[in-house]
């Protein structure tokens, strides 16, 4: 039995086949609803991570707020960010980015050599900038869609095309290697207490926080796929199709309604009052 060759093909080529299966998934998720088709069951998991977080997660926080001086969550946070440059040096390679990969390289031996073993942030404070990639951006890049908005227990928004890359971007972090729950532990913990003000002024001013929550996420990170710009708006959307220009011309065609005369006020007659020529 002979064994079946495959064909070779070009690298570009291999990437659009392996993202094809997703990319229609994704794109067939981006229902006529919107982003957000499973809005019951995302407004159920959202309900329950609020209740998680008011009665357990937010206290936790506080209590490490009270006891962590700011500049040790500076650097505890810092430490983490550093930790994530391997993963943004790889996808800037994966996004065709050569420079700013060297960027990557550059900010992780600062930091590592220079700051404290990636405590302190010394790259940012020579100029050289930070740049923040994971692979639901670099798949984003690709072409496949973000498929729809998706509310994970303890984590909070997301979406389908993130929550398929996550296995990647944990393989890409050190800490998944060391000791990867304790890591994570404690990167939640001191992210939530430095933003503790943000989130309760968050929860007061919006009208409806979940739609807030979402709304924030979908935009936020549509930006980031296209590296801080404006999504552009589908003129698609603002096209009419032959029924609704059908119906405009038979709205123009038709009749307009006009109110029934009035019979003319009689004039009074010169040295009348009103009230004698009636």
């Amino acid at each position: 039995m002979r064994a079946l060759a495959l064909p070779r093909c070009p690298g570009h080529r291999i990437r659009a086949a392996a993202l094809a299966g997703a990319a229609l998934l994704l794109g067939a998720c981006s229902t006529e609803r919107g982003p957000d088709p499973w809005r019951n069951t995302n407004e159920k998991m959202f309900r329950f991570n609020e209740r998680f977080d008011k009665s357990f997660f937010e206290p936790v926080a506080k209590g490490y707020d009270t006891v962590m001086p700011t500049l040790f969550q500076t650097m505890i946070g810092t430490f983490f960010e550093t930790l994530t440059v391997p993963r943004t040096f790889v996808n800037d390679l994966l996004q065709g980015k050569p420079v700013a990969a060297a960027q990557d390289l550059g900010r992780l031996g600062v930091n590592v050599v220079a700051g404290m073993l990636g405590f302190v942030d010394v790259a940012s404070e020579v100029g050289i900038p930070k740049n923040e990639e994971d692979f639901g951006q670099t798949f984003g890049r690709w072409g496949a869609g973000p498929g729809p908005y998706l509310v994970v227990p303890f984590a909070g928004p997301n979406n389908l095309r993130d929550v398929l890359a996550t296995p990647l971007d944990l393989a890409a972090n050190p800490s998944t290697f060391v000791n990867a729950t304790g890591a994570t532990v404690v990167r939640l913990v001191n992210t939530r207490a430095q933003y503790l003000e943000e989130i309760d002024q968050a929860r007061k001013d919006s009208i409806d926080f979940y739609v807030f929550q979402r709304d924030a996420f979908l935009t936020r990170r549509a930006r980031e796929v296209l590296d801080g710009k404006t999504p552009e708006i589908d003129d698609d959307l603002y096209e009419l199709d032959d029924e609704d220009l059908d119906a405009l011309d038979e709205v123009e065609e038709s009749p307009t309604e006009q109110p029934a005369e009035q019979p003319a006020e009689p004039t009074p007659a010169e040295g009348e009052s009103p009230d004698e020529a009636h």
